[in-house]
C-alpha cells in the first residue's frame, strides 16, 4: 500500500519578508489592495527599507505613517471588495470548500472553562487528525489516550507537560485565539480562497472538486496547516495513500498568531497558509488525468514533483502575503543556497547505493525540515516559480501548471541560460528528465 500522504505548510516567522510598494499596478481597485495590505504587514520600526533585485540594489522609502492612514480607510477595500478569479469563469471548474469550525470551538470553550469533557474535544474531527499527525511529525507513538490526558493537564497549566500537541501556545494566546477564529468565520474564507487560486489554473481547467477544511486551534509547532488523505471508520480516521479516500484540509489558527501583530494580519496569514493546502489539493485533482502523474515515481521524479507542487504554492503564499513584491537580498540568498542543496539531493538520489531510509530522510527533509531554507525542496521550488512568473509573466507559470513538471523545470533551464546570475540546476540532473 503507498505510504500516507502528508503535505506540510510550515510557517517561519524567520523566513525572509518584504515591504510592499505599489510598483507595477495597474488599475486603481488594485492599488487601493495593495495600499491595504502594505498596511495591514508587521510595523518596521526603520522608515527605510533596502530592497534588493538580482544583480541590482535600489532604496525604498517607507512612510510608516502614511500606511497607518490609508491602512484604516481603506480596511474593508481588502475584504468587502470582490477577489479577482483570474478569468476562471469555466463552469467545469468548481471548487467548494466545506469548512468545519467545530474541532477549534470545543478546544477553546474547553480552555476556556465553558465546557468539562476533554474527551469530546478529542473526539472532534479535525483535533483527531491534528493530535494524530503531531505524532507522526515528532516521530513518536503515544497511548490512544494521551491527547485527552494532554487536553487535561494544558488546561491546568502544568508547564511541565511535553508539549507534542501544540497546546500550550492555544493556552497561553486564548483570547487572540477566539478573536481570530470569529474573524474567520466573518470573512467568507472559502469565496477568497478559491477564487485566490483559480488564477494558478488553465482556463479550460476541468475540475470538480469539494475539499472539507477541518480549522483547529492546535497542533506541531512546525505545521501551520497540511493536507492528508483519510477514510472515516466509526467515526476515526485512517490515514490512506494517493488515489484513496478523501483529501482534507487541517489549518492551525495558533500558528497564524503573528506576535505583535492584529487579527487583520493574521487573518492574511489564515488565507495565505489556506490558499497554499487548497492549491495543492486542486492541482492533485487537475493533474489526475494526465498520464505522465499516474506513472510510477521513482525518489527523483517524486522530489521533482514535490519541487513543482510546493513552490507555486508558497509562491502564492508569499503573493498574499507580501503582495508579489521583490524580496530582499536575504530571500535570494537563502532560496541559493536552497537550489544549491536540491542540486546535491537530486544527484544523491541518482545514486546505486541509495537506501531507502536515505531516500526517506531526502524526501522528508526537502519539505519537513521546520525552516525556511531547511525545506529545500519547497524554498528551491518557491524560487523557481518566482522567477518565472517575474520574467515570463503569470501565463507561463500557469501553463506548467498544465504541462507538468518538466515543463516548469523547462522554463527554468531557459532562464538560466538567459541570465547566469541566477542560481543554476546541474546539467547532469537535468538530463535525467529533459530532452
Amino acid at each position: 500500500m503507498p505510504s500516507p500522504i502528508i503535505r506540510i505548510e510550515c510557517f517561519n516567522a524567520e523566513a525572509p519578508r518584504t515591504q510592499r510598494t505599489a510598483e507595477n499596478i495597474v488599475d486603481t481597485s488594485a492599488y487601493l489592495r495593495e495600499l491595504c495590505v502594505s498596511a495591514l504587514r508587521t510595523k518596521n520600526k526603520e522608515n527605510t527599507t533596502l530592497i534588493s533585485r538580482p544583480g541590482t540594489r535600489q532604496q525604498v522609502r517607507r512612510r510608516s505613517v502614511h500606511v497607518r492612514t490609508i491602512g484604516a480607510i481603506l480596511l474593508l477595500i481588502l475584504f468587502l471588495t470582490p477577489c479577482r478569479s483570474g478569468g476562471q469563469t469555466n463552469a467545469q471548474f468548481d471548487i467548494s470548500l466545506r469548512v468545519d469550525y467545530s474541532s477549534a470551538d470545543e478546544l477553546l470553550d474547553f480552555f476556556g472553562r465553558k465546557a468539562n469533557n476533554p474527551a469530546r474535544v478529542a473526539k472532534q474531527q479535525g483535533n483527531q487528525i491534528a493530535a494524530r499527525t503531531s505524532l507522526l511529525l515528532a516521530r513518536t507513538e503515544r497511548p490512544g489516550d494521551d491527547f485527552v490526558r494532554a487536553l487535561e493537564l494544558a488546561r491546568e497549566s502544568f508547564k511541565s507537560m511535553n508539549d507534542i500537541y501544540g497546546l500550550k501556545m492555544t493556552m497561553s494566546r486564548l483570547d487572540e485565539l477566539k478573536k481570530l477564529l470569529a474573524e474567520t468565520k466573518r470573512r467568507r474564507l472559502d469565496t477568497r480562497v478559491v477564487a485566490t487560486i483559480s488564477s494558478l489554473f488553465p482556463a479550460d481547467a476541468s475540475v470538480s472538486l469539494t475539499i472539507p477544511v477541518f480549522v483547529v486551534a492546535m497542533g506541531n509547532e512546525n505545521a501551520a496547516a497540511f493536507v492528508r488523505r483519510v477514510v472515516w471508520r466509526d467515526n476515526t480516521p485512517v490515514f490512506v495513500g494517493d488515489d484513496q479516500g478523501e483529501q482534507v484540509i487541517v489549518l492551525n489558527l495558533a500558528r497564524c498568531l503573528i506576535r505583535g501583530g492584529d487579527v487583520q494580519q493574521e487573518f492574511v496569514q489564515v488565507l495565505s497558509t489556506l490558499a497554499h493546502e487548497c492549491f495543492h489539493a486542486v492541482f492533485g485533482a487537475y493533474r489526475s488525468g494526465f498520464p505522465e502523474d499516474t506513472l510510477p515515481r521513482t525518489p527523483f521524479l517524486a522530489l521533482a514533483h514535490l519541487v513543482q507542487n510546493e513552490g507555486i504554492a508558497y509562491h502564492l503564499s508569499r503573493e498574499i502575503r507580501d503582495g508579489g513584491e521583490v524580496p530582499p537580498s536575504k530571500w535570494f540568498d537563502a532560496t541559493k543556497r536552497a537550489v544549491e542543496t536540491l542540486n546535491a539531493a537530486f544527484l544523491e538520489l541518482q545514486s546505486p547505493v541509495l537506501t531507502p531510509g536515505r531516500a526517506r530522510d531526502l524526501m522528508m527533509n526537502s519539505n519537513l525540515s521546520g525552516s525556511f531554507e531547511g525545506n529545500y525542496g519547497a524554498t528551491a521550488g518557491l524560487r523557481i516559480a518566482y522567477e518565472i512568473e517575474n520574467r515570463l509573466g503569470r501565463p507561463a507559470l500557469t501553463e506548467t501548471v498544465r504541462e507538468g513538471v518538466r515543463s516548469f523545470f523547462e522554463k527554468y533551464r531557459e532562464l538560466c541560460r538567459r541570465d547566469s546570475n541566477l542560481p543554476r540546476l546541474d546539467d547532469r540532473v537535468l538530463r535525467a528528465f529533459l530532452p
